[in-house]
């Protein structure tokens, strides 16, 4: 098989016009069909430049031998370059079963938010209901000290009356001068009351948020 006849025979193969053969190889399409029909041979610069665009050696493209190809097998040099695509990466994987997890035990334990928020709440109440009653004991045994004032002018209270408001009825009734301790004594007794109500408002709205996303949790699973 002559040279001319394997260039031929080789850009067929290849799937290639002359002139997509003549730009890989820098010449014209004229001179790839002179060399096709035999009237012109390629200098030795230009064989290995068809020997790279046949993906083909040199010794086969000079060799006399018929081509070990067939016609419709594509050089290596015209293959279609093969389609990358990402995989799903293990650490990947790993970020989307962590998250999936997160959430189904949001959505499944997180009344217990609610819960905690409830159970907190107690501590303050607790701590504002002894505080309460620790300062009106003291300003209590304060005004005692002082002199007193419970059932002056024949007026008597039921057991259990706190002393603020027994002063404070008397104070009413003008039987006693103010006590010089009511302005402070408001003052205490009313912080510790926002501590209670504060502590109670915490319970009921952890109660509450507990039940809404029990329920809620209970639907989605």
């Amino acid at each position: 098989m002559k040279l001319n006849e394997k260039i031929l025979y080789y850009r067929k193969a290849a799937k290639m016009s002359q002139e997509e053969l003549a730009a890989q190889v820098g010449v014209s399409r004229q001179a790839v069909s002179k060399w096709e029909l035999g009237e012109a041979t390629p200098e030795v610069d230009k064989l290995l430049s068809l020997a790279r665009a046949f993906g083909v050696t040199t010794d086969e493209l000079l060799s006399g031998d018929e081509p070990a190809r067939g016609p419709e097998q594509a050089t290596p040099s015209q293959e279609e370059p093969p389609v990358y695509t990402v995989p799903n990466t293990p650490a990947s994987d790993s970020i989307d079963r962590a998250t999936g997890l997160i959430g189904r035990l949001i959505r499944r334990y997180g009344w217990l938010a609610g819960v905690y928020i409830a159970v907190g709440g107690l501590p303050f109440a607790i701590i504002g209901a002894l505080a309460r009653w620790g300062f009106g004991a003291m300003f209590a045994a304060s005004s005692d000290m002082m002199g007193g004032f419970g059932g002056m002018g024949g007026v008597e209270f039921s057991p259990g009356t706190p002393p603020e408001v027994q002063q404070a009825i008397l104070e009413e009734l003008g039987m006693v001068p103010a006590s010089p301790f009511g302005g402070v004594e408001r003052f205490f007794l009313g912080f510790a009351t926002v501590i209670i109500i504060m502590g109670v408002a915490m319970m009921i709205a952890g109660a509450v948020l507990a039940v809404v996303l029990y329920r809620k949790g209970n639907k989605k699973l």
